[in-house]
């Protein structure tokens, strides 16, 4: 019976260590996702706001085809696909970064009152929820769309 408790106890340290070793892995993981978004997203909107300024002092009077602008209107919009794509690919890896980081704060006892603190937990409770709609990935989305639609319409002008 005393070996089995001995078992236990040196089963819940090595878990309890196991937590404490990937903590900070998953941590530095869902804050590295959210950085590459960002990143992903300056720099295409950089790209394309500097194409439009290209395209806007353009030689005017080198009369473009309309057959050479519907194919880089066609680069426009694969451009800008797969950068969104690479950004919700960052976002699902991001988000499944936080959700085993949420059950790692739960294994460790962050969001129990008492556990660390006298009558109150480390983590608000609040913060085991995730939003239905990512903001920062809206928003994403959306300054890479405005930038390839003012890039779509300067080619177009």
């Amino acid at each position: 019976m005393k070996t089995e408790s001995m078992n236990d106890l040196k089963t819940g340290a090595n878990a309890l260590e196991t937590f404490r070793v990937l903590y900070p892995i998953f941590k530095e993981e869902v804050y590295r996702r959210r950085q590459v978004m960002g990143k992903i997203t300056r720099l295409g909107v950089l790209c394309f706001l500097l194409m439009s300024i290209f395209v806007a002092f353009f030689d005017s009077e080198a009369e473009i085809k309309w057959i050479i602008k519907i194919g880089l209107v066609g680069g426009v919009v694969i451009s800008l696909f797969v950068m969104l794509f690479q950004v919700i690919q960052e976002k699902s890896r991001h988000e499944q970064a936080k959700l085993q980081l949420i059950t790692l704060e739960e294994g460790l006892k962050f969001f129990d009152s008492g556990a660390y603190l006298p009558g109150q937990s480390l983590y608000p409770d609040i913060w085991k929820n995730r939003p239905k709609i990512d903001t920062g990935l809206a928003f994403s989305m959306f300054c890479l769309s405005g930038a390839a639609l003012v890039l779509i319409l300067t080619i177009l002008s």
